[in-house]
């Protein structure tokens, strides 16, 4: 009877340990995705408060041709760290499954945990529509260099300003969503704004060029 009953409980201990492993990784997963969307809205509002258009005058007097070329390896990059939250949660390479950290990755671990709600999963819906659209441009033309779609030149993961808007939006709101969920809480990043951006950087351009 002893022996059954140190059976139960070593078993049930068992269990709880791995919940609670369960949840410290789905916590530090998530972490890690937030801290990739913050990363892409700190490039969105790099990106913006570089090319606006009042700045327009100034990066053309100064340097168009590098701003230009800075400009589109920004454009590139983006996409890249967008697509890559877009990819699937584990990828099979020379007979081992390796997890990619994804919003796939969290959302298999959310509805483990019992901790999935409609609104994560209609915001996560969103977010992969707009993958959608970005994804032909980083498989085609910017991760890989398809050969017939650089001869037909067709324009790939266009998207409107609307829809660019939306998504750093949904961002936001998966990432609180989640957050809220998993007991870490919300972190507002729409901000990013600190000593020594492009911010600053045309401060200095404007300076120079009023000299």
């Amino acid at each position: 009877m002893g022996l059954a009953v140190a059976r139960k409980t070593r078993m049930h201990m068992n269990k709880l340990l791995g919940i609670f492993m369960n949840r410290v990784k789905l916590e530090k997963d998530f972490e890690l995705i937030r801290d990739h969307c913050i990363e892409i809205r700190c490039q969105y509002n790099t990106y913006t408060d570089l090319y606006c258009e009042e700045n327009r005058e100034i990066l053309s007097r100064t340097a168009p041709t590098f701003f230009s070329d800075v400009a589109e390896i920004m454009h590139r990059d983006w996409i890249l760290q967008v697509c890559k939250i877009m990819d699937l949660a584990s990828t099979r390479r020379q007979g081992q499954v390796l997890e990619n950290l994804t919003i796939k990755l969290v959302n298999e671990q959310l509805i483990e945990n019992g901790l999935m709600t409609p609104d994560i999963e209609n915001v996560s819906d969103r977010i992969r529509a707009y993958g959608d659209k970005l994804t032909p441009a980083r498989n085609k033309r910017i991760a890989h260099y398809d050969r017939e779609h650089q001869i037909n030149a067709e324009v790939l993961g266009e998207t409107t300003a609307q829809e660019l808007i939306q998504f750093l939006q949904d961002i936001q709101e998966y990432c609180d969503s989640v957050g809220i969920a998993v007991g870490v809480g919300p972190l507002d990043f729409t901000s990013s704004s600190c000593p020594g951006d492009a911010l600053d950087l045309i401060k200095v351009l404007k300076r120079g060029a009023n000299a």
